[in-house]
């Protein structure tokens, strides 16, 4: 995670999330938050699988900033993101 003076917050993330692997992540994110960040950027492009407990935290977390981009997420992810209507929220259509 790094944290710039210009206040956004980069976030990159690699493997498997799922219910079992995300309070870790979500603890160190939450963390970040409380410091409230103009822009969060959370990049997935190293994530192999995501469940929809993953998908829920990244909606949790573009309601806690004034600006939040979900980057470079994997075709099969972006694809499910995408039919679920949340492309817009999750910041993908950046």
């Amino acid at each position: 995670m790094t944290e710039h003076p210009s206040g956004e917050t980069e976030v990159s993330i690699a493997g498997e999330l799922d219910i079992s692997t995300l309070p870790e992540l979500a603890d160190r994110v939450q963390a970040a938050l409380a410091r409230s960040p103009v822009r969060l950027v959370v990049d997935v492009g190293q994530v192999r699988f995501a469940d929809s407990s993953a998908i829920s935290l990244w909606l949790q977390w573009s309601m806690a900033v004034p600006e939040f981009e979900l980057r470079d997420p994997p075709v099969l992810l972006r694809a499910v993101i995408t039919t679920m209507g949340l492309g817009e929220q999750l910041g993908m259509d950046q």
